[in-house]
């Protein structure tokens, strides 16, 4: 009898009703949206820089982080990466060492970020092979280098050329050796394509003589929701407190930063939004309120208890609440739905630079529940505030008042 009295009540004005209505759906449709669409390009672009340039689990010497010189370097024989490459878990391991060297040829110098890869896990991690624009990509035991297309402009080399290297070794040694330039690669990232050299990992690990030594090892996982459970696999795995086992969460730190500091923007927007929603639903039922204060006490004087008639009154928020609720997430739904499984296809000059990272020029929107869960709480706790001013008026409400 309560929920016919209060759908009846509810359509007694059909277009305060409706437009109270309308209001919390469009703010709900807009906010799963929104959030939909920010979590889906950040989503997209931490697993793009995941792929390319960093790993879920990264595994490093235990001063490099702080002070990533050659001197900080950790050693690691092949039986414990192959025994890392085994983990049920993972699903790529790739060794690095990233540096610094002069750069020479003829008269012109430069200096370069040098980065040794194992090419076949490299390759498969990041697609590095696709990046080369002319020559061949590295074979595991070349000696040769891969250089940047602006790099290689700027020292006037070819394939074929010979750089000579200098810089800093193990334990203080000087390091210099020749590397034969084995392919030009076009790298989106200006500064990257200007001074970005790869080489092989023997082939560095000579030229600063420390055989097994390694500035960190990627790990890529097959699963990111089993990342504490690898780390520990992992952690008993080295036996070693000579690692430094850090998740994506820790190393991507800025980037995480600056995906929280862009979701602030939006979450402000939306919070503005709500704020206007919330007023509209409170200004409804202070209308609805003052309005039958007459039928409220006459119902009052002919016996219904205050606690029923707030029960009737709050059943009426209710109904209207989930009348925007569902049908606010019956549009919203399908739509983020369609544009998970259909991405936004990134276009242009911007497409271009995704394609040449190896990343794919798309943009997911995400379909976590947490977006649409969150979202219900909002407009549920808006609505329980509101009720708040008609459930005081009816507890203090005097029957002799004209």
């Amino acid at each position: 009898m309560k929920l016919k009295l209060a759908w009846k009540n509810l359509w007694r004005n059909r277009r305060r009703t409706l437009i109270t209505v309308a209001s919390v759906f469009f703010a709900l449709f807009f906010s799963i949206v929104m959030n939909g669409y920010m979590d889906g390009m950040w989503g997209q672009m931490i697993a793009n820089t995941l792929k390319t340039q960093s790993g879920h689990i990264e595994i490093h010497g235990t001063d490099w982080w702080d002070d990533k010189t050659v001197d900080n370097f950790m050693t690691m024989d092949s039986l414990a990466i192959q025994e890392l490459r085994s983990l049920s878990n993972v699903e790529n391991v790739s060794p690095r060492i990233e540096t610094f060297a002069l750069a020479s040829f003829g008269n012109v110098s430069k200096g370069v970020a040098l980065v040794a890869v194992s090419p076949s896990q490299e390759n498969a991690k990041s697609k590095l092979s696709s990046r080369v624009i002319e020559g061949k990509y590295l074979a595991e035991s070349d000696n040769g280098v891969l250089i940047g297309a602006g790099l290689a402009k700027y020292l006037k080399v070819s394939v074929g050329d010979t750089l000579a290297f200098i810089g800093q070794g193990y334990q203080g040694s000087s390091a210099a050796g020749l590397f034969p330039v084995h392919g030009i690669l076009q790298l989106a990232i200006t500064e990257m394509d200007n001074s970005l050299v790869y080489a092989t990992l023997p082939a560095i690990q000579t030229f600063i003589d420390m055989p097994d030594g390694y500035s960190g090892i990627l790990i890529t996982l097959k699963d990111d929701r089993s990342l504490d459970e690898t780390m520990e696999t992992i952690n008993s795995t080295l036996h070693s407190k000579d690692y430094e086992v850090m998740n994506w969460h820790f190393t991507m730190k800025r980037l995480l930063q600056t995906a929280e500091s862009d979701k602030a923007f939006s979450k402000f927007v939306l919070f503005i939004l709500y704020v206007i929603v919330g007023f509209g639903i409170l200004g409804t039922v202070i209308m609805l309120t003052n309005e039958r204060k007459r039928e409220f006490r006459m119902l009052v004087s002919l016996g219904m208890q205050r606690g029923r008639l707030v029960a009737t009154l709050c059943l009426e928020l209710l109904i209207m609440s989930l009348l925007s609720v569902v049908s606010g997430i019956a549009i919203a739904l399908p739509l983020v739905f369609y544009f998970h499984s259909h991405p936004i296809q990134i276009t242009g000059e911007m497409a271009e630079m995704f394609n040449d990272l190896g990343m794919e020029a798309v943009i997911p929107f995400s379909v976590e529940p947490k977006i649409f869960v969150t979202q219900v709480v909002i407009v549920i706790i808006l609505t329980a505030i509101a009720a708040i001013y008609p459930i005081r008026k009816i507890k203090i409400l005097k029957l002799t008042e004209q």
